[in-house]
């Protein structure tokens, strides 16, 4: 399946000036740009250096790479340089002395290395346009799938697992969505801590046990500092039970795309959570059932995923909509009441969330919804659910999948 990526296409092509496109591993940055990108020449260096010309199929050597991009920019054609922090600081100085001219695209995934880049002291230091490739959108996953005949149950649920790229592959047939959901989650055995593993590696981070042990942590639903620290310390991979110590780890994590910081709603304090749906029900599902250490079917499969879509599935919902109405998405952590989600303006709620996910909505449950949402003054109180039809409130802006595409039932 091919998923269209407007937005961050957009943003290359429509620039003039040279282009920095950075982002973790695996998230299609060299898929997009070869596929809806404008370009002229597109080399990919290796790791041991040599570089290839993807328009000729061939390896070139190093001098006569430099020549064709010289001549490239010279005659105002756009050159892509894949990986090319591999081939050091000279390049960088090069790329400094030619100026301007032409259009070059950079590609990276080593984001720490791109962030120098663009960093004080950077010999190429405001010579580039940034954009960063995070995982595939919800919305651009969604309208992808809107031609497949699905369910608004099936739509939403695939989108969020289609928004690993690595998924996309999975859609590309007919059959029960989620059966197709399940095969993602078997098929991702292995190839997820590869994954989680590559990233680290092209960040010169290691593998280390701690890592690890910290998404493990947060697909699980420890999402505090200290409560990571608790679960490391359990496991004996800290010392000490120290919010302070896995701190920097956190912000590693999130600086390579990992982890990302939720607001707690009208406290100074986050939580954390996977960016990626599809790593937070990997590790999930091996850390409560072990589906690394065993053999699993289909049937257990479909199991785990009706028990953690739900959460993931608010946790997504809240992203987009903050998203999307240029909002900060905020979680709540109270004991007075639980709610799915409150985006602010300026720290004040401008939306109150609440996400059903179920094939019914009750009468009950809808005056449950409003009376919950009622306690946030807020200028909008939402309430998603699987389908609306049916359903109607006096209180609460009722929404489904429709919506989120923009579309009528």
């Amino acid at each position: 399946m091919i998923i269209h990526r407007p937005e961050e296409v957009g943003r290359i092509n429509n620039v003039r000036k040279w282009t920095l496109v950075f982002g973790r591993r695996k998230t299609g940055k060299t898929f997009l740009v070869e596929n809806f990108v404008k370009y002229d020449e597109y080399f990919f260096v290796n790791r041991d250096r040599t570089v290839i010309s993807k328009r000729e199929g061939t390896q070139v050597g190093y001098d006569v790479f430099i020549d064709r991009l010289r001549r490239g920019i010279a005659d105002g054609k756009t050159v892509a340089v894949d990986e090319f922090q591999r081939l050091g600081g000279p390049f960088l100085d090069l790329l400094h002395s030619i100026g301007s001219g032409g259009k070059v695209i950079l590609l990276s995934s080593t984001l720490f290395l791109a962030r120098r880049l663009i960093s004080a002291g950077s010999p190429i230091l405001g010579l580039f346009n940034e954009v960063q490739v995070p995982i595939i959108s919800l919305e651009d996953s969604m309208q992808a799938l809107a031609g497949f005949g699905l369910s608004k149950k099936e739509l939403v649920e695939a989108a969020i697992m289609l928004r690993e790229p690595m998924a996309a592959e999975y859609f590309d047939r007919e059959g029960r969505i989620r059966a197709t959901m399940a095969d993602i989650l078997l098929g991702s055995v292995n190839s997820i801590p590869a994954l989680f593993g590559e990233i680290l590696i092209e960040e010169d981070r290691g593998t280390s046990a701690i890592y690890e042990g910290v998404i493990r942590a947060v697909a699980d639903g420890k999402v505090t500092s200290g409560e990571i620290s608790s679960s490391l310390f359990s496991k004996r991979l800290i010392s000490k039970d120290n919010p302070g110590f896995v701190q920097p780890y956190l912000n590693i994590m999130m600086q390579i795309g990992i982890l990302k910081r939720v607001r707690v709603y009208s406290k100074n304090r986050f939580v954390y959570k996977c960016v990626s749906p599809l790593m937070r029900l990997f590790f999930y599902a091996d850390e409560k059932y072990g589906v690394s250490q065993r053999q699993i079917g289909r049937a257990e499969a479909e199991r785990i995923l009706d028990e953690m879509l739900p959460r993931i599935l608010e946790d997504n919902i809240r992203e987009y909509l903050a998203y999307k109405l240029g909002l900060e998405e905020n979680v709540v952590h109270s004991a007075d009441y639980e709610i799915d989600g409150v985006l602010t303006r300026f720290k004040k709620p401008s939306v109150a969330l609440e996400v059903k996910w179920k094939r019914k909505v009750t009468a009950a449950e809808l005056r449950e919804a409003e009376e919950k949402l009622g306690r946030i003054e807020a200028g909008r109180r939402v309430l998603f659910v699987q389908d609306k039809a049916g359903l109607t409130s006096r209180k609460l802006e009722i929404i489904d999948a429709y919506d989120l595409l923009g579309a009528s039932p």
